[in-house]
């Protein structure tokens, strides 16, 4: 602990000795490549390049797990989504491309996002509420997950990447490759991915050392060690992609064929198969009159999640879903915005013996606007988004019937920024956010085998509405780079599924209910990266991330469960002409605020190393690199995690890969 406190107080301090040292380009940045309007949001990461490269696991949650501010459901190695700032599920909107990825994954923990990881270009995580542009779901923060699917530049010629890599975590290969040809105009893009990973190795028990005591297994079985059972994953994933790129504008479409079998880790005998076609349609054309640029965005899915116990299908879900959105790019002078409209639309089942929640459907419908205005040093923005929700749950016995509830949510911003000079900046804004209960919080009835619960909606629930206020300063030079940002949001009507304490008689499930308090967030997130010295032709650098976070019930006092302890990371960074190696730190405290029902959870280090080394030709590049993760096998369980109790962190695991690029 000593070490990560000093190595905090070296960051600090460096920032007072500024030189001429030239650090190696960051590619973790503060902008997205086509839209300059992102440059004001205080808190946005991309990830890309040899960042992601370094970064990259199985699942969304599990890739983006050590940035500031955001964690991982830790739902197994399969299927764990990111939690931004204490909030998850339908509060963090999952993008692709900018479109939501239209599956099932907010709606249990169990349920995968539908993206390979593998074929990603880049990860954009806006950290905060973005509801404003991205819809009501988007109170927690988004994550955008680019492909390069659709080209909006010509690229004359022939380009390919392949990627293969093996682990020991999990005996596992993993393979990927993309093509890019352009001609005339034209650009096709091919990619693919294959996954073959068996069960994840542990330390240790896979049932923690207080639910081994408190329930001992019956004579004769013998507890899970060294490997979590059923967390093998096998994937399959297949798109292409045809873009016509003009003096004006682009215009393409994709298609990508995403196949996932994985099992369940909180049912040893379950399997999961999922399956989504997902069409993608995107154009931009530059008209010059009152919006500089028009934009068109669109997404059709047809997603299939079935859970399959000893051969049969118990259960399947289904979900076919649109979301297209329509911006107009306005620069005049001083002010720049985007104005657009965007629709929802979703057709959801489930069939089985886990059909907890009906069929319905939801329709969202929405218009906003956006605008910034630069005045010297200072910087305002301002928006608003209206967004009309309407959700219906059909009758399964009366055919035809249908109930249905209609939201309207009302959504502003206010931010400014003030510039003291090129390295230095502070951002404030001030978000109101309304957010429609989901049909899961409406509707649900029934045993959640999944998540050992049995869930209970309440069609009665009114919108969440959420104040929040973030302040942010950022430092920057070409030697010494610091964020610091603070944050509070309160929730009137904060939905949550709330444990009762009562059984269910037919299940034997512990009953929860979707209910309503109010609720208080707040906490703040701490990045740097300072140059140390620079010898033997190469650079060091010391990079340190922080983040904490407190959720209570303002009227009760007591705590919202699965909340992040506080976390810390200290890491070296070495480079060095055509190699680079890094070793970080991570410290997650004890978490002792817990709700009630909820246990304790112990503190723990994970330490990781890796190596990269590039050889370069005249046309093509071939990249290895190694990595070891959880150098020191420590046992390690995630507050977050409903499975904590039977499912630790990834033991020891040493990754070796190769990256060519033609």
């Amino acid at each position: 602990m000593k070490f990560l406190l000093l190595t905090l107080f070296v960051s600090f301090s460096a920032l007072s000795h500024e030189d001429e040292i030239v650090l190696p380009n960051v590619e973790v940045v503060g902008h997205q490549e086509n839209s300059s309007l992102v440059d004001f949001i205080p808190s946005i990461t991309k990830i890309q390049g040899k960042e992601l490269q370094k970064k990259r696991q199985t699942s969304l949650g599990d890739t983006l797990q050590n940035e500031a501010g955001v964690t991982s459901t830790s739902f197994g190695p399969s299927s764990s989504r990111p939690v931004i700032r204490g909030l998850d599920g339908d509060r963090v909107r999952i993008l692709q491309n900018g479109l939501g990825t239209l599956d099932a994954s907010t709606q249990s923990l169990d349920h995968a996002i539908p993206v390979d990881t593998l074929t990603l270009e880049s990860i954009e995580i806006v950290r905060g509420p973005m509801s404003l542009l991205y819809g009501s779901s988007a109170v927690g923060g988004v994550v955008n997950l680019v492909t390069n699917r659709v080209h909006s530049r010509f690229e004359e010629g022939f380009h390919s990447e392949f990627l293969t890599q093996a682990e020991s975590v999990n005996n596992g290969t993993s393979h990927g490759a993309l093509m890019n040809y352009g001609k005339n105009n034209w650009m096709v893009h091919i990619d693919g991915s294959t996954r073959n990973l068996t069960d994840q190795k542990i330390p240790k028990y896979a049932r923690s050392s207080r639910e081994r005591r408190d329930d001992p297994l019956p004579s004769g079985e013998s507890e899970a060690k060294n490997k979590l059972p059923n967390s093998f994953n096998k994937q399959d994933n297949l798109a292409v992609g045809v873009s016509r790129i003009f003096d004006k504008g682009f215009f393409g479409v994709s298609f990508n064929h995403f196949k996932n079998e994985y099992g369940s880790v909180a049912e040893e005998e379950v399997m999961i198969d999922m399956t989504q076609n997902r069409f993608e349609l995107h154009g931009e054309y530059k008209t010059g009159g009152l919006f500089e640029k028009i934009r068109v965005k669109s997404a059709q899915s047809n997603y299939t999640h079935k859970e399959i116990e000893g051969g049969a299908t118990g259960t399947q879900f289904k979900n076919d879903g649109n979301e297209t959105r329509v911006e107009g790019i306005n620069i005049n002078g001083d002010l720049s915005g985007v104005t657009g409209i965007q629709t929802q639309v979703s057709q959801f089942q489930a069939a089985g013996d886990e059909a907890f929640l009906p069929k319905t459907s939801t329709e969202k419908y929405a218009v906003f606007t956006y605008q910034e205005l630069k005045k010297e040093k200072q910087t305002y923005s301002g928006g608003a988004r209206v967004e009309p929700t309407i959700i219906g749950r059909k009758s399964s016995t009366n055919f035809g019937s249908k109930d249905e509830k209609s939201y309207t949510s009302m959504n502003g911003s206010l931010g400014h920024m003030y510039r003291f000079n090129e390295a230095n900046s502070l951002s404030s804004s001030f978000s109101f956010t309304e957010r429609a209960p989901n049909f899961q919080e409406l509707y649900a009835g029934g045993a959640h085998l999944a998540t050992a619960t049995f869930e209970q909606g309440d069609a009665q629930l009114t919108k969440e509405r959420a104040y929040a206020f973030e302040l942010s300063y950022k430092h920057q030079t070409k030697a010494h780079q610091l964020t610091v940002n603070g944050y509070t949001q309160a929730f009137n009507n904060f939905i949550f599924l709330n444990p009762t304490g009562n059984v269910d008689a037919g299940s034997g499930l512990d009953i929860f209910n979707y209910e309503q308090a109010n609720a208080l967030f707040y906490g703040a997130d701490v990045e740097t990266k300072n140059l140390l010295a620079e010898f033997d032709g190469g650079v060091l650098s010391l990079v340190n991330k922080f983040d904490f976070v407190r959720a209570k019930d303002t009227k009760t006092g007591k705590n919202i469960p699965r909340i992040s302890p506080p976390r810390f990371i200290a890491g070296l960074e070495y480079s060095k002409d055509k190699w680079s190696s890094d070793i970080e730190v991570q410290y997650v405290a004890h978490q002792t605020k817990t709700a009630v029902n909820e246990t304790r959870t112990g503190s723990y280090y994970l330490t990781n190393i890796g190596y990269h080394y590039d050889f370069l030709g005249k046309s093509s590049a071939l990249s290895l690199f190694t990595r070891v993760r959880n150098i020191f096998d420590v046992e390690a369980r995630s507050h977050i995690s409903t499975l904590k109790e039977i499912a630790p962190l990834p033991g020891r695991n040493f990754i070796v890969g190769l990256q060519l690029q033609i």
